[in-house]
């Protein structure tokens, strides 16, 4: 079983478990001082989008904000506002649609047009 080691922003593993109490690594587990340890680059993966509701031919969209790699009607972060085509009705929650974008939430293509109309965005 391999002792887990923290040295100043990168972690490292200790092979040897003869010496589990001590927190020390030695030389040979040590990085090298021409390594630098980075972290790993995340990217945001919240998007604001439509999710469908209503049944077949009558269409109402719920705009959503929602982690970007869930399928369309999947359980969303928060739910920001709907969309009705057939009645041309919308209703949003423009504080919390700006405090996503404010974090870096993209819009989809579709819902960034009906933000910029709702004079949301510019």
């Amino acid at each position: 079983m391999a002792t887990l080691l923290s040295n100043p922003g990168c972690l490292t593993f200790k092979s040897s478990v003869a010496n589990a109490g001590s927190l020390q690594a030695s030389k040979a587990h040590r990085l090298p001082s021409t390594h630098s340890c980075q972290m790993p680059l995340v990217e945001n993966r919240v998007a604001i989008r439509f999710s469908r509701r209503g049944r077949k031919k009558v269409p109402f969209f719920r705009i959503v904000a929602v982690d970007s790699r869930k399928r369309r009607d999947g359980r969303p972060l928060e739910e920001l506002g709907w969309y009705d085509p057939l009645r041309k009705e919308t209703n949003l929650n423009a504080p919390a649609i700006k405090k996503w974008l404010a974090v870096g939430a993209q819009p989809s293509e579709t819902v960034g047009n009906l933000l910029k109309k709702a004079m949301v965005i510019e």
